[in-house]
């Protein structure tokens, strides 16, 4: 009697002790695939994440963040394309600009100057870059900056800018403009400065000229 209740006890503790063992391979099982989950979940925010950085430099680099405008910049009274207002872009200063519709952040009266200039980082010389308005530039010798004044730069509207030193290229006094838009390539631009007012068209105009070439 003694010997079954004992085959039995034996035989009750080894089915638990297999039971236990399964449960552990289930437990094991479960928080790997959810960590893998979270793993992929957290790779994708990541991407995402950095994407978004990049965008955000490539704003910073196209112009101006709001309030770091240069010192003194006088606001256009009576611009012909008032802020809020669109106007079609007739200048190429980067790619798929030319054509893009343009809606205006800010018309500011200044000098606006070209000016050719070796960066600072190492890249090739850049010739007859547009634009630059007053406090961007520094006269070399703190005189009046003319045509082929030597200056320094003082903004960096691209990578290698700031503190470069050139010469000035051409000299206007007009009206400029801080925009955004959307280029042919399907890329927004925001903040883009500078823009000067004969390089914009209302759409009227632009429609004019198309007609005019003939197409």
């Amino acid at each position: 009697m003694d010997s079954k209740i004992l085959l039995v006890s034996m035989t009750l503790l080894t089915v638990l002790l297999l039971s236990a063992c399964g449960w552990g391979d289930s437990d094991d099982e479960e928080p790997t695939e959810a960590g893998a989950d979270v793993t992929n979940n957290l790779d994708g925010t990541d991407k995402q994440v950095s994407e978004e950085e990049t965008e955000e430099d490539a704003v910073d680099h196209a112009g101006h963040a709001e309030g770091q405008l240069p010192e003194g910049l006088k606001e256009a009274e009576n611009p012909k394309f008032p802020v809020g207002s669109t106007a079609v872009i007739n200048a190429s200063h980067t790619d798929g600009m030319e054509g893009a519709i343009a809606t205006i952040k800010g018309a500011y009266e200044t000098t606006v100057y070209s000016v050719s200039y070796t960066p600072t980082n190492g890249d090739p010389f850049e010739e007859n870059h547009k634009w630059f308005v007053e406090g961007e530039i520094s006269a070399m010798d703190d005189g009046e900056i003319a045509v082929d004044s030597d200056v320094i730069i003082n903004v960096e509207h691209q990578a290698g800018m700031l503190g470069a030193e050139g010469a000035v290229d051409t000299v206007e006094d007009t009206t400029v403009y801080v925009v955004d838009y959307t280029n042919s390539l399907g890329e927004t631009v925001t903040n883009h400065v500078w823009l000067k007012e004969s390089e914009l068209q209302t759409e009227k105009e632009s429609d004019y000229d198309t007609d005019s070439d003939g197409n």
